[in-house]
């Protein structure tokens, strides 16, 4: 008897140890509540990023701690991302969404104004959204301009000047944005054919690339270059700082250039991180960017309406992106634009593989 009540007492000790929490505690705020978190990965500049974190964080109560993507190749970035332990992604190109999606690495959330949002601008399932949006522009040294009697160009064709040979500079194609914008758009709007057409025009006009935006404005401002291709916040910026800079909008073929956000598919903080994005969609948040000066990051749930952009820019030839083609095409893309020469020339007519047909285009005002 004695032998089955000593088995049973250990039966029970061992059920007891067994069924207790070996996880480590939960921080608590002040009051012993759980403290709430946020791992947040930002594409974005450090100063807007800390503007909104700071501001949600206020708000909420959540602790936000932010790590910045740093400059690379696509795989580069998305070893980074994997590496840490996400919970929300902020910034970025659409194209990246897109890869990062395709790997099943965001979650599908919609966002209290999700469908604000035109549906080239977000995943239909909504595994990511955009937030923001701006064009591609150009930004001229007008003393340079004025030596050579020029007007500060505002599309593609007039870079191909004589004028303009050895006087242009944008960032490598490989980090997205305004200069890979420019192909897309241009190959988009025009067709194979006449785009590599234009490129090995372009080409021979002696293109310098640099490694960022800030390399290129640089070279204009120092004017060792003409003009440089960045997106239009940049250029605008750079005009108010400086007296001989003048920015101008790509008219005959643009681009949305996108930053957008999603969920991380293995977030740990999953309803804080909806929240953050919630909030970043929100007219609160839009309302705290134009009162602290970036009255030129226009919110993407906008993009149906006239938010003041129309006044600035005009009227713009945007296409609609093909994210399957100029995401996973990229590599192959740049390799063809940076290949064609001055004698380009192909028969579209024998090449079955080949669209030289415009894509659907709209007028963005």
């Amino acid at each position: 008897m004695k032998k089955i009540v000593c088995a049973l007492l250990l039966l029970l000790i061992f059920v007891i140890s067994g069924c207790a929490d070996n996880t480590q505690p939960k921080k608590v705020d002040a009051n012993g509540a759980p403290k709430l978190s946020l791992n947040v990965c930002s594409s974005m500049s450090e100063a807007v990023t800390k503007l909104l974190v700071e501001e949600y964080a206020r708000k909420s109560g959540v602790e936000v701690k932010v790590k910045y993507l740093p400059v690379g190749s696509f795989a580069e970035k998305i070893d980074f991302l994997r590496a840490d332990k996400f919970d929300c992604w902020l910034g970025g190109t659409a194209e990246e969404y897109y890869l990062a999606d395709q790997q099943s690495m965001l979650a599908p959330y919609k966002p209290q104004e999700f469908y604000k949002m035109p549906a080239e601008l977000r995943s239909r399932q909504g595994q990511w959204t955009s937030l923001y949006l701006e064009y591609i522009a150009f930004v001229s040294n007008t003393e340079k301009l004025e030596k050579k009697k020029l007007y500060a160009p505002d599309t593609w064709e007039e870079l191909l000047l004589p004028e303009f040979k050895d006087e242009i500079t944008m960032p490598n194609f490989a980090n997205g944005g305004a200069s890979y914008g420019m192909i897309t758009s241009i190959w988009q709007l025009r067709g194979k054919e006449a785009a590599l057409e234009y490129a090995g025009k372009l080409n021979g006009q002696n293109i310098v690339y640099t490694d960022n935006i800030a390399e290129a404005v640089d070279k204009v401002h120092k004017g060792e270059k003409m003009v440089a291709v960045v997106p239009l916040r940049t250029a605008i910026l750079q005009e108010l700082k400086h007296k001989h800079l003048f920015a101008t909008v790509v008219k005959d073929a643009n681009r949305n250039l996108l930053n957008c956000v999603a969920v991380m598919n293995d977030a740990e903080n999953l309803n804080e991180a909806r929240g953050f994005i919630d909030y970043l969609i929100s007219d609160e948040s839009e309302a705290l960017l134009r009162s602290k000066g970036y009255q030129y990051i226009w919110h993407a749930k906008n993009y149906p309406y006239n938010d003041g952009r129309k006044e600035l820019i005009g009227n713009v030839n945007v296409p609609v992106d093909d994210l399957s083609w100029t995401a996973f095409e990229k590599n192959e893309i740049i390799s063809q634009w940076l290949k064609a020469n001055l004698n380009h020339s192909e028969n579209t007519n024998n090449n079955n593989e080949e669209n030289t047909e415009p894509v659907k285009t709209e007028e963005r005002t």
